[in-house]
């Protein structure tokens, strides 16, 4: 009975829509009236439409209440047509204006895209909210060529990183500058501790919710960026928010996704071997750190009441005791969780005929694949529009309040992090203590005795339920954004317009060590507090027109007051009096820091744009900034001193409007630009000397002299300061890009083939770097205008719609990206420069070793450390004095004996023979970026699938090269075992390295045993060679697969929804790597530092599965 009545139901309600509605046709045709096959015809503020046939015609239902038909065709204008009484309608569409396609550019200017002489895309907002990502800036991946995003971690809320076209800075931000609705926002990430440990935080951009983006304009190119002056080289993301329409009524929309993930990938671990050393078992009471232990299979559980063990004790086969044979547990498996995410976004918008508004507010909440790791976010938005006297006074306002944040996991380079002890974890022991939830069961990371439980009795790294549980890290974002914008047209040749943006937030952070944790044990709390304000503010004189039948012009004029001020309260308190009680008031000692950061700058800029005969555009801007931190104290005051001038120009040339008759050719422009924009104003108080608080390690203020605990201070109350080691200088400025870019954009068969090319050159010089100078100065180091890097690249983006028909199409997009960014130059007696990394391997960069020789140079950026000995001479020998040899033949040690009790005993003898000097080992740079973009649809249904590829690139899998030493890693099971009296089995070994003696450059032929002995030296990551974990970090990944469905009209007619989608969505469903660890698209570094590259117990990567629910009334 039900279903009949439910059919009924469906019957009357589709029966009233058909009632409800007409049936109008047409032909679509061109101003030659030739018929356009596959036009689009859709009903205006709805989903109902339809393509044209062979012949042009279309046939269309009209709901009631519909008003206008809305026409397009590629490279045709598109036309909003009113319907009458007439259900017959005939529409003439216009050649060319999506070559008039405005583009929203620097300072908020929009453009017709034709007449822009330099590569810009722009992504639009319904791909960046289908991406379904907590993080606008991992929406882009893959989407827009010349963009890199790397990821931090796959930890909920961790911040990504974007470059565009590479680097041009040595010291500074190499990340894209941001901007919303025409003015700047900031994306920091503020760390307080050293970025190879701690937490993964988010940086500011995570603050943004895509589901609120119109779009977002990528400019890549200097001639793009030159109105932001100083900041302009590193390239910039200019995003439009969504605002309310005229005309439109009240418009009510409201989304909802539901996402789970799980990791991607893991390191690859052993199965065989229990902890221990030597093949003997040492359990958890020894705190023996190693899994050299013997076989699992040899193993048995004794069932006793054991502390660290629920099965019981273990012990072997002949053990009176032994009861339950011994299975191993997987650390790392068992402790990762699904995670889980869910956002609501709902607006509320509309607009009469002067006025619009919209009102916006949207929540997420996100759970990762860690135990108690968290990140919320919850987003309100005000945004209006209005028009006073006859249109002339427009006034536009947004605000924006985000609340964000959650609860951070400790990880990398921190015995405190969750992934030094998960992964080091051996297989004998049981982080959770055989618990469904121990995470928040005490008893599955705290012994009896009030101890903390782990695989080393306690000591060595944290149990990751510990961690979880016992060390959170909390943060809170209290955020406002506002934008306001008043402009009066005068006339179309002026057009005066103020604008003021604010972004001011608070960043309050909690940092809680309990007691008996490894990196504090007798307990430490940390306080950290972020306090920004920024002001945007621009008047502009704008305007243009037509000189006569073949000229126009546009103009901009304008000045700009830029400043921020940023101030870090850190508080440390050492020593907990109780445990649990997590206030500075509980703990014995108080350290506190205060540092400021502040910067003013005043601006004058113009652009003039002339075009002639809509073929030839070419656009000049300028701009001089005076930069308050060029401010030098002891000298007077000279305006000249501290300004900066950044000129531009670009052409751009539409040779398709010469070419009349060439209908192969829809559309053809070449495209010059030539540009100088600054990398960044220096930092404060950097033109002079001034006094600090004394600092030693750590965050201990004291004075010594290098052999005694010092004096520390405040002494007795009494506050010292001394004479900062880093000496300033008067001369400084900031660091000049300077670009020079040529393209060619094609499009064939009325925009359904397109071609964009791109090469450009890039230098950037005078870098900032600080060098080492002799103490006798008084100083340790020292700040200078120093170093160049230069940058050859070349972007395609291939656009194509293989198919269209009147039910189905199918539109691919491909963007390449190929750079390579080189150090031409550091400074005069540097050869090299740490970016971040470790006492075996970093990151550096490298001054040529031939200045005069470009094939000498090094990309930015490269991994350092020592390799293994390979032939580096024409005689096949290997020559420490000469240039090290990448691909050469290892060289075997086969000096003295293996024998141990030989006089001329040589535990390498058999081995590789390790470089005793640190060498460039790889190059994390990728060769190139492609992302292919597909997107079919038939009738309402629509899928769209992208492929993210990178090519090239190496990463240090610090992880694998940690966990080989203790014996965990997968390489060590199937391991040599020692001899009977413990010692290296050479008489059974069989593996031979491929290379040559070093005593005569014979061929190796000697068998080593890869035992114990071999990992815990230098075939592991603790030996003095990491070259062996060096690996390609090369992916290809199914980024993105969508299905949505969007219900007809006829659907929907007699309810008060206007629209209805339902979507799912997949994310890093698929990845193929080489790289033997967590996905190599996350940096151990993320977005903080520009030493990339590095794997070190980082959160491993996800992929997820989502489903959602769009609909608007």
């Amino acid at each position: 009975m039900k279903k009949l009545l439910l059919v009924f139901a469906m019957f009357l309600f589709g029966a009233g829509a058909i009632l409800a509605q007409r049936t109008v046709s047409g032909t679509v045709t061109d101003e030659n009236g030739e018929p356009l096959i596959g036009a689009s015809v859709l009903v205006k503020e709805t989903t109902t439409g339809t393509v044209t046939d062979i012949d042009g015609q279309f046939t269309v239902d009209v709901p009631e209440g519909a008003t206008t038909l809305v026409v397009s065709y590629t490279g045709y204008s598109t036309e909003e047509v009113a319907l009458g009484a007439s259900n017959v309608i005939d529409i003439t569409l216009k050649e060319g204006v999506t070559l008039e396609t405005a583009v929203v550019t620097a300072l908020g200017i929009q453009r017709d895209e034709k007449a822009i002489g330099y590569a810009v895309q722009q992504v639009n907002g319904d791909d960046i909210s289908s991406a379904n990502t907590v993080s606008v800036l991992d929406a882009l991946s893959g989407k827009a060529a010349g963009v890199q995003i790397t990821q931090a971690s796959g930890a909920a809320g961790a911040a990504s990183r974007i470059v565009l076209r590479g680097q041009t800075s040595f010291n500074g931000n190499n990340e894209a500058l941001m901007v919303i609705d025409g003015v700047r926002i900031d994306n920091s990430e503020n760390h307080s501790e050293r970025s190879l440990g701690g937490v993964a935080v988010s940086n500011r951009a995570m603050d943004i919710n895509p589901d609120e983006i119109e779009s977002v304009t990528v400019l890549k190119g200097a001639a793009a960026t030159a109105l932001y002056g100083v900041d302009g080289a590193r390239g910039v993301i200019v995003i439009t928010t969504k605002k309310g329409k005229k005309g439109t009524g009240v418009s009510v929309d409201y989304s909802t996704d539901y996402t789970i993930s799980e990791v991607s990938l893991l390191p690859r671990f052993q199965n065989k071997y229990v902890q221990g050393v030597s093949g003997t078992w040492l359990g958890p009471e020894t705190g023996w750190p190693l899994s050299w232990g013997p076989l699992a299979d040899t193993l048995f559980w004794d069932g006793s009441d054991y502390d660290y063990d629920k099965n019981g004790r273990i012990v072997g086969a002949s053990d009176p005791s032994a009861q339950t044979p011994f299975t191993p547990y997987d650390p790392a498996h068992d402790f990762f969780q699904r995670g889980t995410m869910w956002s609501h976004n709902l607006a509320l918008s509309g607009g009469g005929d002067n006025a619009t508004y919209r009102f916006s507010f949207g929540r997420t909440d996100q759970s990762g694949i860690v135990p108690k790791n968290e990140f919320e976010r919850t987003n309100l938005g005000l945004s209006s529009t209005a028009d006073f006297f006859d249109n002339r006074l427009h006034a536009t306002t947004s605000i924006n309040y985000i609340n964000s944040g959650g609860r951070r996991i400790q990880q990398g380079s921190n015995i405190s992090g969750l992934g030094l002890g998960l992964y080091r974890t051996p297989i004998s022991f049981d982080n959770g203590n055989g618990l469904d939830d121990p995470e928040d069961d005490p008893s599955s990371y705290y012994l009896p005795n009030g101890r903390q439980r782990n695989y080393r009795g306690g000591g060595g790294y944290d149990n990751p339920y510990w961690v979880v549980a016992n060390n959170p890290f909390r943060d809170e974002v209290n955020r406002i954004i506002g934008t306001m914008r008043l402009a009066y047209d005068f006339s179309p040749w002026a057009t005066l317009s103020t604008t003021i943006g604010t972004d001011f937030y608070s960043d309050v952070r909690k940092q809680v060590y309990e007691i008996f944790s490894r990196s504090y044990p007798t307990g430490t709390i940390i306080d950290d507090e972020w306090n920004y304000r920024q002001v945007d503010a621009y008047l502009n004189l704008s305007g243009g027109g037509d000189l006569g039948e073949d000229f126009s012009l546009g103009y901009n004029l304008g000045g700009n007051l830029f400043q921020y001020n940023e101030k870090n309260l850190y508080t440390q308190g050492d020593g907990l009096n109780f445990p649990g009680f997590t206030e500075l008031a509980n703990t014995t000692s108080i350290t506190t820091i205060n540092t400021i950061d502040r910067q003013k700058t005043l601006s004058i800029f113009g652009s003039v744009d002339l075009g002639f005969r809509n073929f030839l555009y070419l656009t000049l801007t300028g701009r001089n900034d005076w930069i308050s931190t060029l401010i030098v104290p002891t000298k007077d005051f000279n305006a000249s001193d501290i300004g900066v001038f950044y000129p531009s120009a670009s052409l751009s040339f539409v040779f398709s409007e010469l070419m009349e008759g060439a209908d192969w050719l829809s559309f053809g422009k070449l495209r010059l630009s030539y540009a100088q924009v600054g990398g960044g104003a220096p930092g404060s108080f950097l033109t002079s000397n001034i006094f600090i608080a004394p600092q030693s390690s750590g965050f201990i203020y004291s004075l010594n002299d290098g052999w005694t605990n010092g004096i520390f201070f405040p002494f007795n109350g009494v506050a010292g300061f001394t004479l900062n080691p880093l000496k300033g200088s008067e001369s400084l400025v900031p660091s000049t890009t300077t670009d020079y870019e040529v393209g060619l954009d094609l499009r064939f068969l009325n925009g359904r083939v397109g071609i964009d090319a791109t090469y450009y050159t890039r230098e950037s010089k005078d870098q900032i770097l600080t060098i080492p100078i002799d103490n006798a100065t008084g100083f340790q180091r020292a700040v200078l205008n120093s170093g160049k890097l230069s940058t050859v690249g070349q972007e395609v983006v291939l656009s194509l719609t293989p198919v269209q028909t009147p039910n189905f199409s199918w539109n691919l997009q491909a963007n390449f990206s190929h750079w390579n960014t080189y150090v031409d130059e550091l400074a005069e007696g540097v050869t090299n420069q740490y970016l971040d990394g470790f006492t075996g391997t970093g990151v550096y960069n490298l001054a040529p070793e031939d200045p005069d020789n470009k094939d000498t140079r090094y990309e930015y950026g490269q991994l350092f450390g020592n390799p293994f000995q390979r032939v580096n001479t024409d005689n096949g020998t290997f020559d420490p004095n000469m240039p090290f040899n990448p691909t050469g033949t290892l060289i075997i040690d086969d000096s003295g004996s293996p024998d141990p009790y030989a006089a001329d005993y040589n535990p390498n003898y058999g081995y590789p023979m390790a470089d005793p000097i640190a060498r460039v080992i790889g190059n994390p740079n990728p060769d190139w970026l492609l992302g292919i973009n597909n997107t079919l649809t038939y009738k309402n249904l629509s899928l769209s699938f992208l492929f993210d590829i990178k090519q090239g690139g190496d990463m240090w899998n610090g992880t694998e090269g940690a966990i080989t030493y203790f014996g965990t890693a997968e390489g060590t099971q199937d391991r040599d075992p020692l001899n009977a009296d413990g010692l290296p089995d050479y008489e059974n070994a069989t593996h031979v390295f491929e290379g040559v003696l070093a005593s005569n450059g014979a061929a190796n032929t000697i068998a080593v045993p890869l035992d114990e002995n071999w990992y815990t030296g230098n075939g592991g990551g603790f030996g003095s060679v990491s070259e062996h974990f060096i690996q390609d970090a090369s992916f290809y990944r199914l980024r993105l697969l969508s299905l949505s469905y969007r219900f007809n009209n006829d659907w929907l007619a007699n309810t008060p929804l206007r629209d209805l989608q339902l979507s799912f969505t997949g994310r890093n469903l698929l990845l193929w790597t080489p790289y033997n660890g967590i996905d190599p698209e996350t940096s151990l570094a993320g977005s903080s530092t520009n030493g990339q590259g590095m794997d070190y117990f980082q959160m491993p990567g996800t992929k997820s599965y989502a489903i959602g629910l769009n609909v608007k009334f």
